[in-house]
């Protein structure tokens, strides 16, 4: 989807704008703004009762947060420490304390019966930490004793005759001050990346064509779990431990026919990765009087990966092999002190020690080949200090004043022996102004990248005939961000958000050359800017009642210099545009809700010394019944891929570099996966 296939939503926003502009000239704005049963609790807050999400039947937490109106949720991202990586969702008020659980996963261990309300805060709230999100959503449990078991299985019948299965076993108490949530599961299923289709080359002297099929299966167990112990007078102590162990087997085969020569081809590829990571942390928060509390953070994190993978038959055979071992420990301390409900203020420091062994092989026809940085160790010493403080002037204005100071020593030894200190000053300001039911914000932020440890190793990618070199001299991208917000809240649970940002970008991370390989590496300063459109939209006012309408776009755009030829082009790998979208309607009187989902797919393209090449994905598209015949019992019968999407992959390599200009073949590749069906059902005991 492209910014011109999006001009209907733009102009349906324009004419929603005006229509509830109007209607508020009408009516009193405060009975338009909000349902019976959703409420203004301050300036910039709205709380969603657990009532209000009773009509689409949630199972948890997650199932509540994806249709909270107005919210678009993010898990946060896969980075070192524990700051980077927050996402945009609370509980009770406190950020979960794991890394290797994802958000979404945690919030899947909350029962609806232990959820009292859903608070979204917007630019700020007294004794909510935002970390450093314009918006939160708050979810708020119960308190009393309560216990919950649930058990889910999911299946997919394929075309092909496989059936895939994805059980999941969750328990969650609560007995005075003790509390516990959990999860084990496991899974067996075919990847979306499998699929057939066909294979073209095209080039001076070559033409062929021939089928490929790509088959992707993934295997999985993991538990995960959580204690809580109330200590009295607002203290907490927290301890979660989380193990996971997944194996990903692909296969792909192409055989390519030359209409040349009428020679037939077979060329095979199969890889085995194994991805294992363990956790275990803890907390404790103690409020020391009614305005001073704190918190201790502790964290320690294992991941291991293992990768096998070979190519045979038509070409030589090659082989290649990495591992890396992982290890991460988190210390942190936090102070909070609440001056009034207008001023807060919050300081602490945090320590990390990061490794990371990775070794790697490449062997071409039994001959082993040298790739540069193929064995390396590294290990990091982190530590930051942070102060923050929010205060709302006066009632329609939210201010969020911070900064961090980060300091680091990177040691590396194999590929290169060197030690590289790093020291950045990440300053922060976001403001919020609330006015009825508009609200608009800033963000003006210094942002500092990580560096990904696998990054001074070599890695291989042998289904695509790439081999990467490690690189020890990469420094972390670096940005000042400035973000402008313009959100509107209509026809009670409607609500429209448009947010554009713009990044001034320094040492901005890509590929570059390295001792006759590319390589993970900086190349040099660019700009990057983001339009992000979110739409909630009930279709009440239309004449379809109980009915929905969300949308999630994004559109980028950037500018960098390619370092093999000198011109400007995008950074590689970026996205120009990413969207989903859900249409649904509720049926309360059958304990139904029919809906439509869609990720309306992608393309990317990766700029290599001797190669371009271009990934691209069509629309995904799913509709699916969710009927609850009893409380306790909720069923799931859904059409996914009903369009049978395509995944295209486009290669144009070159003899030499690009700047070249000799283009050497043009390859293209595209894997179909037929419809299947997904059916779930879950039983709370």
């Amino acid at each position: 989807m492209r910014l011109g296939t999006a001009a209907p939503v733009l102009g349906l926003l324009a004419w929603v704008g005006a229509v509830s502009s109007g209607a508020a000239q009408d009516v009193d704005s405060s009975a338009s703004l909000t349902p019976p049963d959703v409420t203004e609790q301050a300036s910039g807050v709205t709380v969603y009762p657990a009532s209000f999400f009773d009509p689409f039947l949630p199972n948890n937490a997650n199932d509540m947060i994806g249709k909270t109106p107005g919210f678009t949720f993010s898990k946060g991202e896969d980075v070192r420490g524990f700051a980077g990586a927050a996402g945009n969702v609370l509980i009770d008020g406190v950020r979960p304390t794991s890394k290797s659980v994802s958000l979404d996963t945690v919030l899947q261990r909350i029962p609806t019966t232990s959820v009292d309300r859903i608070e979204v805060i917007r630019g700020g709230a007294p004794g909510i930490d935002m970390q450093g999100q314009p918006v939160v959503a708050n979810v708020i449990r119960k308190g009393g004793s309560e216990s919950n078991t649930a058990a889910q299985i999911l299946f997919k019948p394929y075309q092909d005759g496989q059936v895939g299965v994805i059980p999941r076993l969750e328990h969650s108490f609560r007995n005075g001050p003790l509390s516990f949530e959990g999860q084990i599961g496991g899974r067996r299923d075919k990847f979306p990346d499998s699929g057939v289709g066909r294979v073209t080359r095209v080039g001076p002297g070559i033409a062929e064509s021939g089928r490929f099929a790509t088959d992707v299966q993934q295997y999985q167990v993991q538990a995960n779990g959580a204690f809580e112990y109330r200590v009295g007078g607002g203290d907490l102590a927290h301890l979660n431990a989380s193990a996971e162990r997944q194996d990903t087997v692909r296969d792909e085969m192409s055989q390519p026919i030359s209409s040349l020569t009428g020679l037939a081809f077979n060329e095979m590829f199969r890889s085995k990765l194994r991805n294992d990571k363990a956790e275990i942390g803890a907390d404790y928060r103690h409020v020391f009087n009614g305005r001073l509390s704190g918190q201790v953070i502790g964290l320690q994190t294992f991941k291991k990966d293992s990768l096998r993978s070979a190519t045979w038959g038509r070409q030589t055979p090659v082989a290649a092999t990495e591992n890396a071992d992982t290890r991460e420990s988190i210390g942190r301390m936090v102070l909070t002190y609440a001056a009034s409900t207008r001023l807060r203020f919050e300081g602490g420091a945090e320590g990390a020690l990061n490794s990371l062994d990775s070794r790697s092989s490449l062997a071409v026809g039994g001959a082993a080949v040298a790739i540069p940085s193929a064995n390396v160790k590294v290990d990091e010493t982190r530590g930051e200090v942070f102060g923050t403080v929010n205060l709302a002037p006066t009632g329609n204005l939210s201010l969020e004043l911070g900064t961090r100071v980060e300091a680091s020593t990177i040691e590396q030894s194999g590929g290169a022996n060197q030690s590289k200190n790093f020291t950045f000053v990440k300053p922060r300001a976001i403001a919020a102004y609330s006015l009825g039911a508009t609200q608009l914000r800033f963000r003006i932020e210094r942002t500092v990248g990580q560096l990904n440890f696998k990054d001074f190793a070599a890695s291989s990618s042998l289904e695509a005939g790439t081999v990467n070199a490690g690189n020890p001299d990469l420094a972390p991208e670096r940005a000042w961000v400035f973000e402008t917000a313009l959100e509107r809240r209509f026809w009670g649970n409607g609500n429209v958000v448009l947010t554009f940002t713009h990044s001034e970008l320094e040492e901005v991370a890509d590929l570059i050359p390295v001792r006759g390989f590319d390589a993970p590496g900086n190349i040099g300063d660019g700009r990057k800017d983001e339009l992000r459109l979110a739409l909630t939209l009930p279709l009440d006012k239309l004449g379809i009642s109980n009915g929905l309408v969300r949308f999630n776009g994004v559109w980028k755009w950037s500018q960098v210099t390619d370092p093999v030829t000198g011109r400007t082009r995008r950074i590689s790998g970026q996205r120009p545009f990413d969207t989903d979208i859900y249409i649904g309607k509720q049926f309360p009187s059958l304990k139904s809700t029919l809906a439509a989902e869609a990720f309306l797919g992608y393309y990317e393209t990766y700029y290599r010394i001797s190669e371009i090449r271009t990934n691209r994905e069509q629309p995904l598209w799913k509709i699916y019944w969710d009927w609850a015949p009893r409380p306790d019992l909720v069923f799931r019968f859904q059409v996914e891929n009903f369009t049978a999407k395509d995944r295209r992959r486009y290669r144009t390599l070159f003899n030499g570099p690009r700047s070249a200009e000799q283009v050497q073949v043009k390859e293209e590749r595209y894997g179909s996966l037929k419809p299947f069906l997904m059916i779930r059902t879950r039983k709370t005991f």
